[in-house]
């Protein structure tokens, strides 16, 4: 099982908060990110973005970016995995989402 944490509150705002995510990124990109976190959350582990039909690439420092369009990706972090009721608990930290073809970011 895998649970989302946001780095800021202006992360999650910018991941969850529907009218601010059609303000920022359209509504066919907000859309678009929130199945993509659906994604994630649906994993068992972080190791399942291998098994994905998705483009990621992991970063020299752990981070690994997570394609959400053509032009969106959102920046992950893998966490802590742990026990709970005897099934294995992952964390996936969602630093940002940003438009990769700009300066834009939300972190």
């Amino acid at each position: 099982m895998v649970v989302l944490r946001f780095a800021s509150e202006e992360v999650r705002r910018a991941c969850s908060d529907p009218v601010r995510m059609r303000q920022r990124w359209g509504p066919t990109g907000a859309r678009q990110i929130s199945r993509r976190l659906q994604q994630l959350e649906a994993m068992e582990a972080i190791t399942d973005l291998a098994f994905l039909p998705l483009y990621s690439r992991s970063r020299t420092d752990g981070a690994i970016d997570v394609d959400v369009n053509d032009h969106l990706t959102l920046l992950v972090q893998p966490g802590v995995e742990t026990s709970h009721g005897g099934r294995s608990v992952s964390t996936i930290l969602v630093s940002a989402v940003y438009a990769r073809s700009s300066a834009a970011r939300a972190s």
